[in-house]
């Protein structure tokens, strides 16, 4: 029996207990704050939270159980929970969440669950603390703890420091949840930014490809700048472009990255092989009719994979500039171990695209400046004739004075001749036939004055024959006098070409004749056989069906063209 003198002392030991209780309480506290503070993986925080709980009132075991799509499950002292009893406890505190809105930690009650469902798979104690912590992402933190160590029943000072620890295991998660979240979504931007680089890198690589290539006015010069761009920019060691005009029979080829030898030299300088090359090529497309500056992307590489030595291509490209003017591109592994994203393959096709423009733009460059060569060309043997003519006419206006000069003075001097001696006729023949002579040599109109033989199979024909030539062979007919005659009168449809301007004619307008074609001539005066003059023109020009219409000049006119 206690005595009055004992209550002092007994009320002193209850404090003392009381005080290390509280102080015990407190360390722990500070320990899994400190715990908690350092670690930043939810499933460390997880069994720290379970181990604090645990030390804290003293239980002899527990588990811990984090819901979600990757839930977890820690236990320690007791055997694996059941997977009906965990469900059983979710939507127990899910309802009660539901009807009291709360967001802090809270005890759940047992006594739904607590004779239904057995909680363990070899039954010791069932747990008799359940704790319910939620977290900002919407998924809830189960604590269940079995029975203490020291025999007694849980109290409220143990359930309070439960609740601050499981207070400060929340924040902890939550913080360690959204620490988490923020490096994912760091490394995400990040390797969308890569990609944002990488993306803006390869459209600086456009835009310089165009600037480069568009400064180059041949198609070598393009090929030259075309494919090191793309090779350094689509990070390739191995390339081969190839433009084969089949109608001019040109080859235009560049490659790198693939040895000089013999086997790449052959294929890319010989015809046969570049056509097999673009054959191939053309097996491996989807689209086999390609129009004029269309580029179709090569999907079946495998039959060009041994084509070339030491090249297995990984890229390709077939496109068509114009008529019979075909393409290849081909470019091997990438130097990266990596997969090249579909916007970077757009960006290669585009580069391809504009590249095959810029070529187009380049053989039409080339073509227009072969064409003006061979009109400056043409220009000038036309000023050179003009030339001549203009030297000729100065020439006869000179000689034409010097005859009317000497006419006068033969005027002058005539009246004083009494009587006409005929050493004086002979003299004045004399005169006559010189200046007659060098007016005719002179003159590019001059004729001959020992006539020049007409070539064999040069035959004279008749109007009526001539008009069956016209009628069922197609002949071509020739007025060969000057301009001044076929304007005054000639046959209806007959083309005029003069000796003197046959050199500057036939070149641009008889220059693609069919030889094999019948050419009737006409045209003469009594003091020149202009029909002649062209027919051996025309003869020295290959042409052997020449003929000459050798009836009256009346019935030559009556000649038609239709």
């Amino acid at each position: 029996m206690t005595t009055s003198q004992d209550t002092p002392l007994l009320e002193q030991c209850l404090f003392s207990e009381q005080f290390e209780r509280k102080h015990y309480q407190l360390s722990v506290i500070r320990e899994s704050a400190a715990e908690f503070g350092g670690v930043r993986n939810p499933k460390q925080i997880l069994e720290a939270f379970l181990m604090s709980a645990q030390g804290g009132v003293g239980a002899k075991g527990g588990f811990v159980f984090l819901t979600g799509e990757d839930n977890y499950l820690f236990c320690r002292g007791i055997d694996k929970i059941e997977d009906d009893y965990i469900k059983s406890l979710i939507n127990k505190a899910s309802d009660h969440i539901i009807d009291k809105s709360e967001s802090l930690p809270f005890f759940l009650d047992l006594s739904i669950v607590k004779n239904t469902i057995q909680p363990f798979t070899i039954q010791t104690s069932a747990p008799v603390l359940l704790l319910v912590s939620p977290i900002e992402d919407g998924r809830l933190v189960f604590l269940g703890l079995i029975d203490s160590l020291h025999g007694r029943d849980y109290d409220s000072d143990d359930m309070q420091l439960l609740i601050i620890i499981a207070s400060m295991f929340q924040i902890s998660l939550n913080s360690a949840i959204f620490s988490t979240k923020v490096e994912l979504l760091n490394s995400q931007l990040q390797k969308k930014n890569i990609e944002l680089d990488r993306q803006v890198f390869h459209l600086n690589a456009l835009r310089e490809l165009s600037l480069e290539v568009g400064e180059a006015h041949s198609v070598d010069n393009i090929l030259s700048s075309f494919l090191p761009t793309l090779l350094g920019r689509f990070l390739r060691h191995q390339g081969v472009v190839v433009i084969y005009d089949r109608a001019a029979g040109s080859i235009n080829a560049k490659s790198m990255g693939i040895e000089q030898g013999g086997s790449i030299n052959d294929i890319l300088n010989d015809p046969l092989q570049v056509d097999r090359l673009l054959f191939l090529s053309l097996a491996g497309v989807q689209n086999k009719h390609i129009q004029p500056l269309q580029v179709e992307p090569i999907i079946e590489l495998e039959s060009l994979s041994s084509f070339i030595k030491d090249f297995v291509p990984e890229t390709g490209f077939l496109f068509l500039i114009k008529e019979q003017m075909y393409g290849a591109l081909l470019l091997g592994s990438p130097l990266e171990e990596r997969k090249f994203s579909e916007q970077e393959r757009e960006l290669l096709f585009a580069s391809v695209s504009q590249s095959v423009l810029h070529i187009k733009n380049a053989d039409s460059f080339a073509t227009i400046v072969a064409l003006n060569e061979n009109l400056e060309q043409q220009n000038e043997e036309l000023r050179k004739t003009i030339d001549e003519l203009i030297n000729a006419q100065n020439r006869i206006s000179v000689l034409e004075t010097a005859a009317r000069r000497i006419a006068n003075i033969v005027n002058r001097n005539a009246d004083k001749i009494m009587k006409v001696r005929p050493l004086d006729f002979l003299l004045i023949i004399g005169i006559s036939v010189i200046l007659g002579l060098l007016f005719n040599f002179q003159s590019p109109r001059g004729i001959p004055i020992m006539p020049i033989p007409r070539p064999a199979l040069v035959k004279t024909i008749s109007v009526d024959d001539a008009k069956i030539l016209i009628e069922k062979d197609k002949a071509l007919l020739i007025d060969a006098r000057p301009r001044e005659f076929y304007e005054m009168r000639h046959a209806k449809g007959a083309v005029n070409l003069s000796p003197s301007l046959f050199d500057s004619s036939y070149p641009m307008n008889f220059e693609n004749e069919d030889p094999e074609r019948p050419i009737i001539i006409y045209g003469r005066s009594f003091s020149r056989l202009y029909d002649e003059d062209i027919a051996r023109k025309f003869f020295n020009r290959d042409h052997e069906k020449i003929y000459l219409v050798d009836d009256i000049v009346e019935k030559i006119y009556q000649l038609e063209v239709r």
